[in-house]
């Protein structure tokens, strides 16, 4: 006995050792953080003659997602490699671009893309449109790198000169939509799945009971991907002044040329103009040096990074000084789901709650909804066009501005708006409901397991350990097809369409922005900028203030997200790519775990998957 008391006295001992060990270091490094932000210089000096160097790292969101800030930071002090995982909001961008427009203290834009992640399209539209707007003052615009990827390279093309590394290249390789299939693992796993959907093009069971696409998923996502695929060439060809097979050519046309430039991927790009000069990077920073004058040391071009002017200049949106009529303006992005979900996921409850507070503001005269999700649970979606309905009925005009997908759970609560306004590139309808579930009785006998008992109704001890009965499959079948003439009849009532004319634009259906807005499908097309008009002039306002309506974050997490935040632009370590096995992980992760992560009470679902998966 007392051998095992001297055991467990060592072990708590021990245990109380590395916790008092663990506390200890903690507050060690608080107080050296503390020290770094004390010492640094909150506001950085802005230079007079200055270009501002949008050197973007990470993916461009319109909602940036809440991340554990003393995690964040640690791993950034031990060089771990968390770049793939970095959210710059578009806001953010577009506000520094137009700010240096007018600051006469910025002399020219360098677009430094190498860290930007792809994104979606419209994103880069927005980004395009703001650096437009900056030629117009007359400043130049450079861009840079050692390659550009196609996202990249669309933001490079509104550049005033694009240089290139000799031994880079303009990847510019199309768009696409490849998900995987896994029936047959399905099989082999014993594992029984049920589907049970409405709609020829809800496309997003498939994998689970497909080996590949159907053509009718085929046929569908291969009309919208064009679409954007011609907007990504337009684009660049106005901007670069060139013609459409330059920048998308034929194999045959791309194999001829590149011979004639001796396989060199970069004179390539020089001979078919899509940049003007190819040089290293010592000779870009020289070229720019020349141009825009030398920082103090005399080692580079003058200049300031976008996060050092952000934190420099005004917020994009002023805090409320409380005398003003107010347009609310509410950010929701991520897949819907039901309850109180934190930035960067829709929850039923969290965003029923921030439309709640804009009802219930006197000085909330008209609400902007910006919506960037696929769709999600039903259920949640419907709360939340309660919500909607709830302030159009309060006299408070609700206008949604869709981002680069506003699809299924999207649609269902756009379509209570007052008024839509969407991309040219936006992906949305996707009119449909699906719900999904799986049973292991065939997996667990292979295993030598039975499921046995007794129950007092045929509804008892329905579960995924027994086979599914067909008249469950019925009743299922039943509340799947109730859910989609709910939906039909959501659209029916908010849009003031016929329903026989909602019936042909839904089953599933993806549409662009372009086509909604010919099909009714949407009002007007444009992006934040014109939604925010369009809700002053519904609430005939002439002077007033927009007010950022913020999800919730407790009092811990936006203190130390601050100050971490601030101790980050001291400390920034060179950031290592992921590794491609990452890549086919998260890709697996992103079409297998669904199942688990989704909420919905009823388990049904109005989401669209290939919406979120198509990116530059």
């Amino acid at each position: 006995m007392s051998v095992i008391k001297w055991v467990f006295r060592t072990l708590f001992k021990s245990i109380n050792f590395i916790r008092l060990l663990v506390l200890n270091l903690a507050f060690l490094l608080i107080v050296a953080v503390l020290a770094i932000a004390m010492s640094a210089d909150p506001t950085p000096n802005i230079p007079q003659g200055a270009a501002l160097t949008l050197n973007l790292k990470g993916q461009v969101v319109e909602q940036t997602q809440p991340v554990d800030p003393v995690s964040e930071f640690t791993n950034e002090l031990l060089g771990q490699d968390t770049e793939q995982f970095r959210e710059i909001a578009l806001t953010d961008i577009t506000h520094a671009i137009r700010f240096a427009q007018a600051d006469n203290r910025i002399s020219a834009l360098i677009l430094d893309l190498e860290g930007l992640h792809s994104t979606g399209m419209n994103k880069l539209l927005e980004i395009g449109s703001a650096i437009k707007e900056f030629k117009e003052s007359g400043k130049p615009v450079y861009a840079y790198g050692d390659f550009y990827t196609q996202s990249q390279y669309l933001l490079a093309s509104h550049a005033d000169k694009i240089m290139l590394n000799p031994e880079g290249a303009v990847l510019i390789e199309g768009l696409g939509v490849y998900r995987l299939y896994f029936k047959s693992a399905i099989d082999k796993l014993a594992i029984s799945s049920h589907v049970f959907k409405v709609g020829t093009y809800k496309s997003f069971v498939e994998p689970y009971i497909r080996d590949n696409m159907s053509s009718e998923s085929k046929q569908a996502n291969l009309a919208w991907l064009n679409q954007l695929w011609g907007k990504y060439i337009e684009t660049i060809a106005m901007e670069r002044n060139l013609a459409g097979n330059a920048i998308s050519p034929s194999v045959e046309q791309y194999l001829e040329r590149l011979k004639a430039a001796g396989g060199s991927q970069g004179l390539y790009a020089k001979e078919q103009e899509l940049v003007d000069e190819l040089k290293s990077k010592q000779e870009m920073r020289h070229f720019l040096m020349a141009q825009l004058g030398e920082n103090d040391s005399a080692d580079n071009y003058l200049s300031v990074g976008f996060q050092d002017y952000l934190a420099a200049i005004p917020d994009a949106f002023e805090e409320s000084t409380g005398y003003k009529d107010q347009i609310a303006t509410i950010f929701a992005s991520g897949e819907i789901m039901a309850g109180l979900q934190s930035a960067g996921t829709i929850g039923g409850d969290s965003l029923s709650e921030q439309l709640n507070d804009a009802r219930l503001d006197e000085q909330v005269k008209a609400v902007v909804l910006r919506i960037d999700t696929p769709g999600g649970s039903a259920f949640a979606s419907e709360q939340i066009r309660q919500q909607i309905l709830a302030l159009k009925a309060a006299n408070k005009p609700v206008i949604v501005s869709m981002s680069s997908t506003a699809a299924s759970g999207g649609y269902w609560i756009a379509s209570a708006a007052n008024e839509i306004v969407a991309s040219p590139v936006t992906l949305t309808g996707s009119i449909g409901i699906f719900g999904m579930f799986a049973t292991f009785e065939k997996a667990l006998k292979k295993m030598g397991i039975s499921g046995d008992g007794v129950g007092t109704t045929p509804f008892s001890g329905v579960g995924v350990t027994r086979p599914l009965p067909s008249y469950m499959k019925e009743i299922i079948q039943l509340s799947i097809d109730n859910g989609y003439n709910k939906f039909l009849q959501v659209v029916v009532e908010g849009r003031k369409l016929p329903p026989e004319e909602v019936a042909q634009l839904a089953e599933g259906r993806v549409w662009t922005g372009e086509d909604a807005k010919r099909l009714g499908l949407v009002d007007h097309l444009g992006g934040l900028k014109l939604s925010l008009t369009r809700a002053a002039s519904l609430a005939e306002l002439d002077d007033f203030e927009i007010k950022i309506v913020q999800p919730y974050q407790s009092n811990r997490d936006a203190i130390l997200s601050e100050f971490f935040g601030q101790v980050k632009q001291q400390l920034q370590p060179e950031i290592l790519q992921s590794p491609s096995v990452q890549a086919i992980l998260t890709e697996v992760d992103k079409q297998a775990a669904p199942m688990l992560r989704y909420n919905d009470p009823k388990g049904l679902y109005a989401l669209c998957p290939a919406c979120d998966s198509v990116k530059l």
